[in-house]
C-alpha cells in the first residue's frame, strides 16, 4: 500500500514539475515564430526568403527587433570593441604603432555607423511608426517633421554599412600579415568578425524583409 502511495506521489510531483516547466516556457505567436525562422535563415546566409514567411511577420515586430539590435550595438557590442582598443592603447609599445593605426580604421567606421543608427532611431523609425498609424487610424503623416521623405527614396540611397565593415576588417587583416599581435588585438579582430556577421543579419532583415514591405505599403497608402 505504501509503495502504491509513493508511486502516486511521484507521478503527481512529476506532473506538477512538467506543468510548471511548460507554463514557464516562452510562448511565441505566429509573427514571432516566423521572425525567428527568418533570423535562422539569415544566419545560414539566405537572402531570398519565402514570401509567405515574410508576410507572417508583423511589421511592428520586425521594427522592435531592429531597435533591439541597435540598443545591443550601442550599449554592448561597440563598448566591448572600444574596451579592446583601449587595452591596446594602455599597453602601447613602439611595435604596436601599426596596430593602433589599424584600429583607427574601425574608429572612423564606428562614427559613421553610430550616425546611421541615430538617424534611423530619430527619423526613419518614427516615420515608419507614423506610416503604420496612418494605416491603422488614418492619422496623416506630419509633413512638417518629415518633409517630402519617402521610404522608396531612403531604400534607393541606403548605404551598406555591413559591406563597409567587411572592407575595414579585410584592410586590417591584409596589413597585419607577419606582425606579432598581442592578445588585446586578437580579441579586437575576433569581435570585429562576430560583429560583422551580426550586422549582416541585421542588414538582411532591414533591407530584404522590412523595407520592401514598407515601400509597398507606402505606395499603397500614399500613392
Amino acid at each position: 500500500m505504501k509503495e502504491e502511495q509513493k508511486t502516486k506521489l511521484g507521478a503527481s510531483l512529476t506532473d506538477r514539475l512538467l506543468e510548471e516547466r511548460l507554463n514557464n516556457m516562452p510562448v511565441f505567436d505566429a509573427s514571432e515564430d516566423a521572425l525567428n525562422r527568418l533570423v535562422d535563415l539569415a544566419r545560414e546566409g539566405v537572402t531570398e526568403f519565402p514570401k509567405e514567411l515574410i508576410h507572417q511577420v508583423e511589421i511592428s515586430d520586425m521594427l522592435q527587433a531592429l531597435k533591439k539590435s541597435h540598443g545591443n550595438y550601442l550599449n554592448t557590442k561597440l563598448p566591448e570593441i572600444e574596451q579592446s582598443i583601449y587595452n591596446l592603447y594602455s599597453k602601447q609599445a613602439d611595435s604596436d604603432n601599426v596596430l593602433l593605426m589599424l584600429c583607427g580604421f574601425f574608429i572612423s567606421y564606428q562614427k559613421k555607423l553610430v550616425a546611421h543608427i541615430q538617424y534611423e532611431e530619430v527619423f526613419l523609425f518614427p516615420y515608419i511608426e507614423s506610416l503604420l498609424e496612418f494605416r491603422k487610424s488614418g492619422t496623416p503623416i506630419d509633413r512638417e517633421r518629415f518633409g517630402n521623405f519617402t521610404l522608396k527614396q531612403f531604400f534607393e540611397n541606403h548605404s551598406n554599412l555591413e559591406e563597409d565593415l567587411n572592407e575595414v576588417r579585410n584592410k586590417i587583416t591584409e596589413n597585419i600579415a607577419g606582425l606579432k599581435t598581442p592578445l588585446a588585438f586578437r580579441i579586437f579582430m575576433t569581435q570585429l568578425e562576430h560583429f560583422e556577421k551580426d550586422l549582416a543579419i541585421h542588414a538582411v532583415l532591414e533591407d530584404d524583409v522590412l523595407l520592401p514591405r514598407l515601400v509597398e505599403l507606402e505606395v499603397h497608402l500614399l500613392g
